[in-house]
């Protein structure tokens, strides 16, 4: 009789667990229909979806130009503190001598500009150009020597105007260089003749005087709204 239960009860199990697992079955069967009639629906519906009724996508493109803006100021950033620091070890460990090589001067105003060109427009004309012989580079010369006409035009120009531009030129051969500093001058600062720049300008010449005496020119004149200087030296090796 025992043996008849425990087969019952085995019986009893083995069919409850079959009507489990068909109960189940149906319900996966169910679900994958359901699921298979939510996807249809949601297709039929993406298909006939009108088109000015879209869900807005940000233009990836427009990140990306975002980003690059970014890494621009950096950049640009970055350069200016590496300029930055050049001409601060300019000034701590060469304007102490009586001399320096016209190379140092002229990478020194280089310098000097990059850094000035963070305040202007990106649509401000502001170009440097250099054209020197590799033996004059080795000439001596009064460190900051350069450096005036340089600082007046960006003091006077109007560096926010697209229209507005400084233009940096030098030049050396053998034992003379030459530089020339052009800039457009703001409209409600206009000068005459070479009063511009005042006590800045007498203090420059009165320094050409000391160190160069009648082996320098200085021209300085004003074309309508342009201004322009030209200073010419004659250096030797040891000056």
């Amino acid at each position: 009789m025992e043996d008849h239960f425990y087969w019952l009860i085995i019986i009893a199990i083995g069919i409850a667990a079959s009507c489990a697992l068909w109960i189940m079955y149906r319900k996966i069967q169910d679900l994958t229909k359901r699921n298979k009639s939510l996807l249809e629906q949601k297709e039929t519906e993406r298909n006939s979806f009108h088109p000015d009724l879209t869900p807005y996508k940000l233009d990836p493109h427009l990140l990306k130009n975002a980003l690059n803006a970014i890494q621009s100021h950096a950049y640009h950033s970055y350069h200016a503190l590496d300029k930055l620091s050049n001409v601060l070890d300019y000034i701590l460990y060469e304007s102490d001598e009586k001399l320096v090589k016209l190379k140092d001067e002229i990478n020194f105003a280089q310098n000097l500009i990059e850094i000035n060109r963070l305040k202007v427009s990106p649509l401000f004309d502001l170009h440097m150009r250099t054209k020197i012989t590799p033996e004059a580079g080795n000439l001596m010369i009064a460190p900051f020597i350069t450096i005036n006409p340089i600082e007046n035009a960006f003091k006077h120009a109007d560096l926010q105007n697209e229209n507005s531009f400084i233009s940096v030129v030098f030049e050396a051969t053998e034992d003379t260089v030459l530089l020339s500093v052009s800039n457009k001058i703001k409209e409600n600062t206009m000068a005459k003749g070479t009063e511009r720049g005042g006590i800045g300008n007498r203090s420059f010449k009165n320094r050409l005087d000391k160190l160069y005496g009648n082996r320098y020119t200085l021209v300085t004149e004003q074309k309508d709204d342009v201004y322009h200087v030209k200073v010419e030296i004659k250096l030797s090796g040891n000056d």
